[in-house]
């Protein structure tokens, strides 16, 4: 029974005072450097799009279909995003993969690309004919 007491009492130390440490930043004007040196795909550019495969998405997701991009920022930890270009789909690759296409703006891996609910995450590029 003690045992059982100190480990909650352990486990509720952990989860307030993780909280309290939490830390907001301001949304920044101009990306840092390392976020410039990651692969930029720019417009032209063939990429590819992860999504989890459920009905919802299959469903409302079509060829032709313009998606916006945004880009979390800065990445893992903060809310705050912002549109960085637009995609059009050019094709279904499979079960959980599409093909697309940067029609506007600039977009990078780990970027996401949103239309109504469903949300995609761009994992690499096409360059001559294989995948990066």
């Amino acid at each position: 029974m003690k045992k059982l007491i100190l480990l909650l009492f352990l486990v509720v130390t952990v989860v307030v005072t993780s909280s309290l440490h939490a830390v907001t930043y301001p949304f920044p004007e101009n990306e840092p450097a390392y976020l410039k040196e990651e692969a930029v795909m720019k417009v032209g550019t063939k990429l590819y799009l992860f999504q989890s495969g459920t009905q919802d998405v299959k469903k409302s997701i079509h060829v032709n279909d313009i998606l916006v991009v945004y880009r979390e920022y800065p990445p893992n930890l903060s809310l705050e995003t912002r549109v960085t270009g637009k995609i059009k789909i050019i094709s279904c690759r499979g079960k959980y993969f599409y093909e697309a296409e940067v029609i506007e703006g600039e977009v990078h891996p780990n970027d996401l690309a949103i239309k109504g609910s469903a949300a995609f995450i761009i994992t690499a590029f096409k360059d001559n004919g294989r995948q990066q």
